[in-house]
């Protein structure tokens, strides 16, 4: 009788830890948030717009109210700001009502320096904050462009009559790529004086000798007729990129014979 209470026992304390054992969720149970949730948040800036885009997904399972962006700014024209993110697919929303709140913000960077962006993204109910969640976005200061290579004849021949076309071609590269640089140009040295003369502009537009619009190929035709002197032609070369960067010179050398 003893040896049955025992077996009795042992089976209520395995029926006991199988009733205590995980309970797993119904799979068509639909999540609750009874605070409010930021997922997929997102702070990026777009430099050659020179705007900030701010977004959050929240989810929460009462209806929103104020979804706040507070910025702290380094390296802009601004320290701080304060915006409202909105869900209704304006100022830089893509979809109405999908509980993504968005915004583009104008911010004037201040390219020479490196910089930074902190953002407390907010939830607030009658104005009181129910909840916040950082993030930090940093921004490198611009890097000036570098000029990789020119093409142009070591040794021109003067024509006997006329004149005939002497090409420069200037390779312009740039850290933050071909469309932060805005210029480039050449000077020729004075042999009488030793002095530098003026700038002469290179094109990457396809005209003046230029071959294809936009490659970072900067180019520019010269006229060489035979009245120029049989001599030694010393050039130096430049580039400028948005941020008001320059290039170290470049020098180079035709000779004229």
């Amino acid at each position: 009788m003893k040896y049955n209470l025992y077996g009795i026992a042992a089976l209520f304390l395995l029926l006991l830890s199988w009733s205590c054992g995980p309970v797993y969720p119904d799979p068509d149970e639909e999540p609750s948030y009874p605070v409010p949730e930021f997922q997929n948040v997102r702070t990026a800036y777009h430099g050659e717009r020179g705007e900030l885009h701010c977004e959050a997904f929240v989810l929460y399972d009462l209806p929103l109210g104020e979804v706040n962006a507070d910025l702290e700014l380094q390296g802009f024209t601004q320290n701080t700001l304060s915006i409202t993110l909105n869900d209704s697919a304006v100022l830089g929303d893509a979809l109405a009502g999908d509980r993504i709140f968005s915004r583009n913000i104008p911010l004037t960077r201040i390219d020479s320096i490196p910089g930074w962006i902190r953002v407390q993204y907010s939830v607030r109910e009658a104005g009181s904050l129910v909840q916040t969640f950082r993030d930090t976005l940093t921004l490198s200061a611009n890097q000036p462009p570098l000029i990789t290579e020119i093409d142009m004849p070591d040794t021109l021949i003067r024509p006997e009559s006329g004149s005939k076309e002497l090409l420069i071609a200037v390779h312009v590269d740039d850290p933050n790529g071909p469309q932060d640089v805005i210029m480039a140009y050449f000077q020729v040295k004075n042999n009488t004086s030793g002095l530098w003369g003026a700038d002469f502009d290179l094109y990457d537009d396809g005209s003046n000798g230029d071959i294809r619009a936009g490659d970072g190929i900067f180019s520019r035709g010269l006229q060489i007729s035979a009245e120029n002197a049989a001599t030694i032609n010393y050039f130096r070369f430049r580039a400028k990129d948005r941020a008001a960067s320059f290039s170290v010179w470049y020098p180079d050398s035709v000779v004229v014979r």
